[in-house]
């Protein structure tokens, strides 16, 4: 017999349940609590408890569905794998926006498109040397010492320092490759009152989106060689261009939602650089495409795609996300 408070008697319950519920035998459970240490005597009660109770009767009903749409979702990603060429994403020029909308955003697959970015005044002009000269004074949010927390991304406002953009600039020069501090999205640099002219420098291009519909849709990133965007979703298409520098994007599938271990929000547990397949075993059947963006890419992350990104040379993107077309998705997301 094991001695249990009353918190641990609750966590192994749950733990039952869960196993059950995912179609793990009985007598796998069985055999492995006994080597925790448990009685059979002490191993039938607790299962009885669990499968006795109306609640666990309810999550078997909802474990059933996911399982079904699981099933449903590798189907569909062991029928992509018989097409040739299905692990690629094209680059493309003079794409029209109906053939972007229809054969890339409509189908939820990515493209990167390689002559828009150049057309913006931002891609002659910005560099870390031209933001320390002409904005250096001004106080602006970074993120820092991300790399004493494993989940940084999570807990983003407890890395959320000040500094002045010279001096920031003058980290990213000299700092070497890192990943300790990056200014980022939810820095909202382009909102910031001192930075709106940085907005005459680029614009929505003609036919893919809203020049109307330009505040909170478009975001600047900004950081050294190294920086690194752990394994993520959006909850929305994003349009990614690089101004300066290069990156390399990670990309999966939104097919592959139960196999990249979504831990907290949108995040993934799973380092998609260096993935743990003894921990998430699930992970060893993902496809994982590598993208490298050079400066004047552009490359459509859609909707519920997981992404890692890491900043091979020091780096400067926008993110839009104003498309001409629908891109309101909250309503199909849980709260």
């Amino acid at each position: 017999m094991k001695d249990l408070t009353s918190e641990q008697r609750s966590q192994w319950i749950e733990w039952i349940a869960r196993n059950l519920a995912n179609g793990v035998s009985q007598a796998e459970l069985a055999s492995t609590m006994a080597t925790k240490g448990f009685g059979q005597k002490q191993i039938e009660t607790l299962t009885t408890e669990v499968i006795s109770s109306p609640v666990f009767s309810v999550a078997k009903a909802f474990a059933w569905r996911a399982n079904n749409l699981e099933g449903l979702m590798d189907i569909r990603n062991a029928l992509l794998g018989g097409h040739p060429g299905h692990l690629t994403i094209e680059r493309r020029s003079k794409l029209s926006s109906d053939e972007f909308f229809e054969r890339y955003y409509a189908q939820n697959w990515p493209v990167v498109i390689t002559d828009l970015v150049q057309q913006w005044p931002a891609f002659e002009k910005w560099s870390p040397d031209y933001f320390r000269k002409h904005y250096g004074e001004v106080v602006v949010d970074i993120q820092a010492n991300r790399q004493t927390d494993p989940v940084y991304e999570v807990f983003l406002k407890g890395h959320t320092e000040k500094v002045t953009l010279g001096d920031f600039s003058q980290m990213v020069l000299e700092g070497g490759e890192t990943n300790s501090f990056y200014l980022t999205a939810n820095d909202r640099l382009l909102e910031h009152p001192s930075m709106r002219s940085l907005l005459e420098d680029f614009w929505p291009f003609e036919g893919l989106f809203r020049s109307d519909d330009r505040h909170g849709k478009q975001f600047l990133w900004f950081g050294p060689k190294g920086a690194v965007s752990p394994l993520h979703r959006d909850r929305l298409n994003v349009f990614m261009t690089q101004v300066f520098g290069r990156k390399r994007v990670k990309m999966i599938s939104s097919q592959a939602l139960h196999r990249v271990y979504n831990f907290e929000s949108f995040f993934s547990q799973v380092d998609a650089e260096n993935p743990d397949l003894k921990r998430f075993p699930k992970f060893a059947g993902v496809e994982v495409i590598d993208v490298e963006l050079e400066p004047g890419d552009a490359l459509l992350i859609p909707v519920g795609w997981w992404h890692h990104v890491r900043s091979l040379d020091v780096s400067i993107n926008i993110s839009l996300t104003n498309f001409a077309r629908s891109n309101d998705f909250e309503r199909f997301y849980p709260n």
